[in-house]
Parts: C-alpha cells; sequence; structure tokens
C-alpha cells in the first residue's frame, strides 16, 4: 500500500512499507506493525536519513498522522505577508 498526497508542493506518501523507499525530501505516514501498533510521520533528509516527527507519539490512524504531516508542513512554510 502506499498512497499519495501532496501539501504545499511537499511530497507525504502514506505506506505500510519502509520510509527508506521515501526520496530525499519527503514526508511518511508509515504504518507500525503493519498499523496494528498505530502510524508514525517521518521526514527522508537530503542524504536519505529517516528522522522521526512524532517522537514517542503514534497515531490511531493514518488520516490522523496525515493531518500532524501537514500542520508540520504549514509550520514550516513561509509566512505570506498580508498586501499593506
Amino acid at each position: 500500500m502506499k498512497r499519495y498526497y501532496e501539501h504545499r508542493g511537499r511530497d507525504i506518501f502514506v505506506t505500510a512499507g519502509s520510509a527508506r523507499e521515501l526520496a530525499p525530501g519527503a514526508f511518511g505516514v508509515c504504518a507500525i506493525g503493519g498499523g496494528a501498533e498505530g502510524w508514525a510521520v517521518v521526514h527522508v533528509g537530503p542524504e536519505g536519513d529517516v528522522a522521526d516527527l512524532g517522537g514517542e507519539y503514534f497515531f490511531a490512524t493514518p488520516e490522523e498522522a496525515l493531518e500532524f504531516a501537514r500542520e508540520l508542513i504549514d509550520l514550516l512554510a513561509p509566512q505570506q505577508q498580508a498586501p499593506c
């Protein structure tokens, strides 16, 4: 299983597979124990290193983890200034 989403130009993949399959710069929502143990949010760095962005916190559903990934991307996005 692999589903693709895009948010603010950033790639997010929901996968039951390994995060190592993801390209550098991608975010991943990865199943833990096939989803039975929850879902984790990860980011793949430029060198292919995978960082768990949720720390010790896991999500019950892939939808919850996907929303968390979108919120993180929103925080990383440059703030748009209102026109004067």
